[in-house]
C-alpha cells in the first residue's frame, strides 16, 4: 500500500498543571491514513512531511509551581504569578502566529526567571519541534520530567517527537507513561493506540483505540485511526474500518482518497 498522509493532533492530556489547547502534525506511513488527536505533529523522512511538526503550546498556570527537590538550597523563591503569567502569554501569542523565535525568546525568559517552571519547559520543547530542533526539545521534554515525572502531556509530547524521529519503540514507552498518569485521557489512550500500531501490534493498536472511543465516543481521530487498522487485518474488516470511517467523517475529519479506494476494492 502506497504511502500515506497521517495527522496527528496533540492535545493538553488531563492530569497535567492547567494545561491545554491542540496542535498538528503530518507524518507519512505505510498505512492508508492515520489521524492523530491534539498539540499538533509530522516526522523526518520517510515518515515526516516536509513542512514542520506543531505543538501547540500550553497555559501557562499561575504560581506557585513544581520545583524540583534537587533545587539548590539558595534558590530563590517565585516571582509574581503576574510577570510570568505575562511573558508566558507572550510566548503563546507568538506561537500561534507562527513566531517560533519570539516564542522561544518569551518562554526562556520564564526559565530565566524560574528554571523549574514546567509548563514554559514544555512549550518551549514544542517551540523548538516547530523549529526543528528535535534535540533541544527531547532535552527539554526530559528536563520537565525530571523535575515531575507524573505529567502525561510531556510524555505524550516526548512519544510524538520520538515518532518524529522513527522510533516507535520508545514512542510506545513514552505513550505508556502518559497513559498509566492519564489512564481516563482518550487523548492519551489515542496516542498509545498509534504508537502500537507504528509497531505493528495492531491488536493492541485497536484495543487503545476503543478505549479512547469509550471515553470520547465524538472523538473523530480515534474512529479514524480505527477505521485504519481494520483495514491492516488479514484479511481486512473492511465493513468494520467503512463504519468508523464514516463516524469520523461525521465528526468533521477530513476525507482520505486511499481510505476510499481501499473500502471499494
Amino acid at each position: 500500500m502506497r504511502t500515506a498522509k497521517i495527522f496527528l493532533i496533540v492535545c493538553g492530556v488531563v492530569g497535567v498543571v492547567a494545561l491545554g489547547t491542540l496542535s498538528f502534525l503530518s507524518v507519512k506511513n505505510s498505512t492508508p491514513s492515520l489521524r492523530y488527536d491534539p498539540a499538533t505533529a509530522p516526522a523526518p523522512p520517510p515518515l515526516l512531511e516536509e513542512t514542520p511538526p506543531v505543538f501547540e503550546p500550553v497555559k501557562l498556570p499561575p504560581l506557585p509551581l513544581p520545583v524540583s527537590m534537587a533545587s539548590p538550597p539558595d534558590t530563590q523563591p517565585p516571582v509574581e504569578s503576574d510577570i510570568i503569567e505575562t511573558i508566558g502569554a507572550e510566548g503563546i501569542a507568538a506561537f500561534q502566529k507562527g513566531n517560533f523565535t519570539g516564542a522561544r525568546e518569551a518562554y526562556t525568559r520564564v526559565l530565566k526567571i524560574e528554571p523549574n517552571n514546567i509548563p514554559a519547559l514544555v512549550n518551549l520543547g514544542a517551540t523548538e519541534f516547530r523549529l526543528g530542533h528535535y534535540e533541544e526539545a527531547q532535552r527539554l521534554l526530559n528536563r520537565s520530567l525530571q523535575i515531575k515525572a507524573d505529567n502525561p502531556l510531556a510524555w505524550c509530547n516526548l512519544g510524538i517527537l520520538y515518532l518524529e524521529q522513527n522510533d516507535p519503540m520508545r514512542a510506545l514507552a513514552a505513550m505508556a507513561q502518559a497513559v498509566i498518569y492519564a489512564p481516563n485521557d482518550a487523548v492519551a489512550r489515542n496516542y498509545l493506540g498509534v504508537a502500537a500500531g507504528r509497531n505493528h501490534w495492531f491488536d493492541a493498536a485497536e484495543m487503545e483505540l476503543r478505549r479512547a472511543i469509550e471515553l470520547n465516543p465524538n472523538y473523530a481521530e480515534a474512529h479514524f485511526n480505527l477505521a485504519v487498522f481494520c483495514l491492516e487485518r488479514q484479511p481486512p474488516a473492511k465493513e468494520l474500518a467503512r463504519r468508523h470511517y464514516q463516524k469520523a467523517l461525521d465528526l468533521g475529519a477530513t476525507s482520505d482518497p486511499l481510505i476510499d479506494k481501499a473500502l471499494q476494492d
